[in-house]
């Protein structure tokens, strides 16, 4: 008895082993396929290619995040592209964008949740009246490259991104979330402007000239979360409500986290609490 119960502890521990490579190893191929369209992809000059390549990588994306052990496979031969993971991992965001020959970007996002659901974004940022004002959805999803998840609890995000836009203005997009059970929902009235209080934004998206370099972090310690951001100003008076000639003007504005709510301040210095990880601090640029 003794031995037969040896003999299948070690065939348990046989089979975990053996099969896990298996996994891993249908992974690996998968991603060097992914990666060899991605490349030609990023090496594309026109349209045609640069739809008909996006198309093949996320029909192959999607497919390979069906495979069991894709959610905490790296990925990490997949560059130019957002792999992140969001700190409660309760899900995963797969994100990238195209540039078109008229130097308009387009926008992708496979959402991969922890339960193995892949809820696919579809980017219409153009056709959006009023973005800031609008609540939207996965077929109706302002486009932008996520490199920030931060939980709010309840099941709600906010999500630091980046949208190209286009070869005259960038814009960075500070944008809330919630997921369903296949679906996923954008736009909560979660800005608070204690100064305007009518004002009801459910995103906040800066748009500033393509020259510039516009800081958009997030900062945590034990006592605070803050998003803190460059502020934007025209080059002179007269170009007020031309985004294109929208800069820095070396100060910060930020949305400090009270009770569920982004309520801004502005015109803020920025210090950080002393602790173990002040080396780790990086200034808004």
């Amino acid at each position: 008895m003794k031995k037969a119960l040896i003999l299948s502890i070690a065939t348990i521990m046989l089979l975990s082993f053996t099969s896990k490579p298996e996994v891993n190893d249908q992974l690996i191929a998968e991603e060097l396929e992914l990666d060899s369209v991605f490349k030609k992809l990023r090496k594309s000059y026109q349209n045609t290619d640069f739809v008909n390549y996006n198309k093949e990588f996320k029909a192959k994306m999607k497919e390979v995040l069906a495979i069991n052990g894709a959610f905490t496979f790296p990925f990490d031969s997949l560059q130019s592209m957002s792999k992140i993971t969001s700190p409660d991992e309760e899900f995963r965001l797969f994100n990238w964008n195209v540039e078109m020959e008229n130097g308009m970007n387009n926008f992708f996002c496979l959402i991969l949740k922890k339960d193995g659901t892949i809820i696919e974004l579809k980017d219409n940022y153009r056709n959006i009246i009023s973005p800031e004002l609008k609540t939207l959805s996965q077929t109706n999803w302002y486009g932008a490259c996520y490199y920030k998840i931060i939980p709010m609890g309840r099941g709600k995000y906010t999500l630091l991104g980046w949208n190209g836009k286009d070869d005259i203005t960038t814009q960075k997009v500070i944008e809330t979330m919630s997921l369903g059970s296949r679906n996923a929902k954008f736009g909560f009235a979660l800005f608070n402007f204690p100064d305007q209080p009518r004002v009801k934004k459910k995103r906040i998206i800066l748009e500033y000239s393509n020259e510039a370099y516009v800081s958009l972090k997030h900062f945590e310690t034990k006592k605070q979360s803050q998003i803190v951001f460059s502020h934007l100003s025209p080059s002179t008076k007269q170009m007020e409500g031309y985004p294109q000639y929208y800069y820095p003007d070396l100060s910060y504005d930020r949305f400090v986290l009270k009770k569920g709510k982004w309520v801004f301040e502005s015109d803020v210095t920025i210090k950080n609490d002393k602790s173990k990880t002040d080396d780790l601090f990086n200034a808004p640029e």
